[in-house]
């Protein structure tokens, strides 16, 4: 019996479909379709029934699986032990990430990887969270930096970030609201927010709803990047993550204001499958992420101070 076979089986098993099983292992299905066999005549009797709507496993692979689910996961982490006692971090990365995390935390997290371990490649690609969590589940991605946090069988949760929403508008745009602004007063605001299937748009929604308010933007967009922009050049207003205006904050260019309590907060977390331990690459790409979204976050509050004292002033 040999590990490959192992995996082979488990990702058959999990997929249902010599098909899916092949894609996610990047393989051909018959060398798949020949390692299963070749599992069965050792163990004596069949994993499978082949169906024409896939592959279900019989009383004996339900049983297997069980069985070696505990065992894979114990030798794929001690072989990766082993391989790491050389002390050089090296492998491939497929990272999924929503597109407010991928904004100067990337490009700092690409910049450490580049120069300091040069063997890692890196391949990110962006999406909405639950089609992340379901190309974590696919074995397309080996992690994800979503939204928040799905409650979903086999799926580990790593907390990343936990930030609040500010009112953005442009650096010229004076909003004459007490401050904090009350989250009553958003509804009369010329909004511009992501559209109802955006991960950032859920969680202001949930919170809005539990107050019994209910937000009907005139404009939707789901690219950030592109609202940031847009109100650098308008006089609309926005609510977004603190650390998606970071950059527009620095360079004078938007301001920021808080929001009264409850406020509206969003939780940022790092997802993988449970039954595919992290290579060191992987955690220390998740936690250099970590560590860059949160100096950003932390360099916030000066510019948030700043756009209050001014709003104060031009009330008076």
């Amino acid at each position: 019996m040999e590990l490959r076979q192992l995996k082979y089986f488990t990702c058959l098993y999990e997929e249902g479909s010599v098909t899916k099983a092949a894609q996610r292992l990047n393989i051909v299905q018959p060398a798949l379709s020949m390692q299963i066999s070749k599992l069965e005549e050792e163990l004596g009797q069949p994993l499978f029934e082949r169906t024409p709507k896939g592959m279900t496993p019989t009383e004996a692979g339900v049983q297997a699986y069980r069985l070696f689910m505990p065992i894979l996961g114990e030798l794929l982490e001690a072989r990766q032990t082993l391989i790491d006692r050389s002390g050089e971090i090296g492998g491939r990365i497929n990272a999924g990430l929503i597109a407010s995390a991928a904004n100067q935390a990337l490009a700092s997290t690409l910049a450490y990887f580049v120069e300091h371990h040069p063997d890692v490649d890196l391949q990110v690609s962006y999406g909405y969270s639950q089609d992340l969590i379901d190309r974590v589940l696919s074995g397309a991605l080996d992690f994800a930096v979503i939204n928040q946090s799905f409650q979903q069988e086999h799926l580990h949760r790593i907390e990343i970030l936990n930030e609040e929403l500010l009112v953005a508008t442009g650096a010229t745009t004076r909003l004459r609201l007490p401050m904090p602004i009350p989250l009553t007063a958003l509804g009369e605001l010329k909004l511009v927010l992501p559209s109802r299937r955006h991960g950032l748009r859920i969680v202001i929604d949930q919170a809005l709803a539990a107050q019994g308010l209910e937000l009907a933007p005139h404009l939707e967009l789901d690219d950030l990047t592109v609202i940031e922009s847009f109100l650098r050049r308008s006089d609309w207003i926005s609510v977004l993550p603190a650390t998606v205006l970071q950059r527009g904050l620095e360079e004078g260019a938007l301001r920021a204001y808080p929001l009264a309590a409850p406020g509206v907060t969003r939780r940022m977390v790092c997802v993988h499958d449970s039954r595919r331990p992290l290579t060191p690459a992987s955690t220390l790409f998740i936690d250099i992420i970590s560590k860059t979204l949160g100096t950003a976050l932390n360099a916030i509050h000066f510019y948030k101070e700043g756009a209050i004292q001014e709003t104060d002033h031009d009330l008076n």
